[in-house]
């Protein structure tokens, strides 16, 4: 995974002179994924616009929860916490559908742009439970997992869209397959204006 992450960095700044050509934005975030009692965190992103309705798209997601299952405290169990975090780094196309709203209402078609996009990777997860009784048990796994989604950018300045998404995250941990629903809402900064 360090190697992995190094490599896209070293791929990320020997490009720079690519920027100034297309569009590239930055964007961070509120992340959500259900699953393991709900997990949630931060997700920080980077996309590439090599035409102006594609980007490709690379996010990371750092997602948290820590329970209690307080149905065992008056037991012989005792107090029980679960502590879970999982991470992933997806990489993908995105389709951005600018004008399906124009005329419709009161906010202009090129103010809200709707989007779908996919996203394949690697998802590491890590779950600690912890009991007075039993002691304290940890097990991650490091998986394969594929997402799809869309979702609407509201641009509010030139350079500055609110994004808000939603999509099927698809992990693989312990040779079997999770569903989860995945919520965000992130803050885009884009290198060149958008206020055709």
């Amino acid at each position: 995974m360090k190697n992995l992450i190094s490599a896209l960095f070293l791929l990320l700044t020997f490009s720079l002179p690519l920027w100034g050509q297309h569009d590239v934005e930055f964007d961070g975030g509120y992340q959500h994924a259900s699953g393991d009692g709900g997990l949630d965190g931060f997700t920080v992103g980077v996309g590439w616009n090599p035409i102006p309705k594609f980007q490709l798209h690379m996010d990371f997601d750092g997602l948290y929860d820590h329970s209690t299952i307080g149905a065992f405290a008056l037991t012989s169990v005792g107090l029980t916490t679960v502590n879970s975090d999982m991470f992933e780094l997806l990489v993908g196309p995105r389709f951005f559908l600018p004008g399906l709203f124009k005329g419709h209402g009161r906010v202009k078609g090129h103010r809200l742009i709707p989007w779908v996009d996919a996203g394949f990777g690697e998802s590491r997860l890590h779950t600690e439970f912890s009991s007075p009784a039993i002691g304290t048990a940890r097990s991650s796994d490091t998986a394969f997992a594929w997402e799809l989604g869309g979702g609407m950018d509201y641009r509010v300045y030139p350079h500055f869209t609110i994004r808000g998404d939603i999509g099927l995250l698809r992990t693989h941990f312990a040779n079997s397959g999770q569903s989860r629903i995945r919520l965000g809402a992130t803050l885009v900064w884009s290198f060149r204006s958008r206020a055709q």
